[in-house]
């Protein structure tokens, strides 16, 4: 044996041979140079307090019910009014579209789907935009005809918002192009835009062949000095995750494209700011800590005034229910989950003033 290269191999690698009967037996050590893991302290950050939503905006949180008439489960939509709710059947076969008053508590069908999507997946919601006298929306559309072989593809469907028959607008992806998993609409004026996933479209709410967005690339991100996690932009700001050491208290940056306007938010689970303003984002937590504090399942934060708010049922042994977001339109959506009544909490966002950010 060359004894320089038997050198060499041991500084990394100790192996000892072990002869027991004709069977050889090896162990190896290896040696680990990585920093210790500090030790756990007396006393772990203690993550701060917010008060619920409804506290600190009365104005914009209230409850709605989560079953119409016959047992019709429904989900929150949009608000067609301060107090007007547009609301769509969940496990019916046959979807429906419905206003709800708070006020009096009554509701009206406002448009039912054709005859022939009264079968699973058939007709399924996907975006749900409300214009000033239009109501717009994506379905995920199969049909069973024997040449679709099964296919599903896009359509764009409208109906009067004040509510009436259901219209097909046009076709927004064939039978053959790859289906988009998400995508957005949005009613600006007398045209719907929608955003799938490598395409873009506007298309007249008269009615007209969309045309397709060419789309300007988004000025380029300043990251911050520190380390950050997966920095998502929307129109101006931007959000990141700072990467804690062990023990520490988790922390969102906020910031606009170029860097200024910088300031951090205890919390975690980062995701881009609503209409460049709300974070809705999962309470902050210690670093390595596998003792999780009980409290709101999310916050809520307003640029605007730099306030943060409980949202979200509290922490439960089985978990809670999950933050859902409404349409997005050109003010800003809703935000609604389940109490543990059985009703809808919703926080409508367009109803939180946004003086600080005008001024």
């Amino acid at each position: 044996m060359n004894h320089a290269r038997f050198l060499r191999s041991i500084a990394v690698l100790v192996l000892s041979v072990v002869v027991a009967g004709a069977l050889p037996a090896c162990t190896a050590t290896v040696v680990d140079r990585r920093p210790p893991i500090p030790s756990r302290p007396a006393t772990l950050p203690e993550p701060p307090t917010s008060p619920p939503a409804a506290e600190v905006w009365p104005k914009a949180v209230f409850t709605l019910p989560t079953r119409l008439g016959k047992g019709l489960d429904v989900d929150p939509v949009a608000m067609l009014s301060e107090h007007e709710a547009l609301m769509v059947t969940t496990f019916a076969m046959r979807l429906r579209f419905l206003a709800y008053d708070r006020r009096t508590q009554r509701h009206r069908v406002l448009a039912t789907a054709p005859a022939w999507s009264e079968c699973d997946l058939c007709f399924e919601i996907r975006s749900v935009a409300v214009g000033e006298k239009q109501i717009v929306w994506t379905a995920g559309v199969y049909r069973s005809e024997r040449w679709n072989q099964g296919l599903r593809h896009v359509e764009l469907w409208s109906m009067p918002r004040s509510g009436g028959r259901m219209k097909l607008m046009t076709w927004l992806t064939g039978h053959y192009d790859a289906f988009p998993l998400q995508d957005t609409l949005t009613v600006d004026g007398d045209q719907v835009t929608w955003r799938g996933e490598g395409a873009s479209y506007r298309i007249p709410l008269s009615g007209g062949k969309p045309q397709r967005i060419d789309e300007t690339p988004a000025p380029p991100v300043r990251l911050p000095d520190t380390d950050t996690r997966s920095m998502m932009c929307g129109v101006e700001w931007c959000v990141s995750q700072l990467m804690p050491d062990v023990h520490e208290l988790t922390t969102v940056v906020i910031q606009r494209r170029d860097g200024s306007g910088r300031t951090t938010v205890p919390a975690s689970m980062n995701s881009p700011l609503i209409h460049d303003r709300f974070g809705l984002f999962s309470p902050p937590y210690v670093e390595g800590d596998v003792v999780r504090r009980a409290g709101s399942s999310a916050l809520l934060y307003d640029r605007c005034t730099a306030t943060t708010a409980r949202i979200g049922t509290r922490y439960e042994v089985e978990g809670s229910e999950t933050v859902q977001q409404g349409s997005p339109g050109q003010k800003p959506p809703i935000l609604f989950w389940k109490d543990r009544g059985g009703r809808y909490v919703v926080v409508d966002l367009s109803r939180i003033p946004d003086r600080p950010c005008r001024s």
